[in-house]
């Protein structure tokens, strides 16, 4: 079976592992709890991550006419049962707020979501970047802010009609 590269090479692990025996090895992880548990003030899991269209910070690929018509904005998934719940509907504008701070973001609805869970992508700057509500507590093992996961709260944002 051929590897992924050009014609010739080699896949280094299609027969054995770098280990004497060649079998590969696996380690357990025990998956912790999150740092921050959700309470009645923040009753959500707030998760971040990237998006399709864009890279990194989006330094680069928000200056990209194509990528930014395919997301211009930041945004938050919701799952139906949440944004019925909290009376939101797809595209309206919510809060999303952490003990560290908020974030306005658009409400993309979506059943890809855990109902307890809202995701944030990280691409965006200014008042819609991600990081205004992670955590900076650190991974006891590796040493890694704990971006992935803290407890947040979405509010509908009831904008004045001009």
């Amino acid at each position: 079976m051929p590897g992924p590269g050009p014609p010739g090479d080699a896949d280094p692990v299609l027969d054995r592992f770098a280990h004497p025996d060649g079998r590969a090895r696996f380690v357990a992880v025990r998956q912790p709890e999150p740092v921050e548990p959700v309470d009645a003030s923040y009753p959500l899991l707030l998760t971040t991550g990237r998006v399709a269209m864009q890279y990194q910070s989006g330094a680069q690929t928000r200056r990209i006419d194509a990528l930014v018509e395919a997301t211009p904005t930041a945004f938050v998934e919701l799952h139906p049962h949440l944004a019925t719940r909290l009376e939101v509907v797809d595209g309206e504008r919510v809060r999303v707020s952490t003990r560290r701070g908020e974030a306005l973001l658009r409400a993309r609805v979506t059943d890809t979501i855990r109902p307890d869970t809202v995701f944030v992508p990280f691409h965006w700057a200014g008042r819609q970047r991600a990081n205004l509500l992670t955590s900076d507590a650190l991974d006891p093992s590796s040493g890694m802010p704990s971006f992935k996961v803290c407890a947040a709260r979405v509010d509908r944002v009831v904008e004045a009609v001009r």
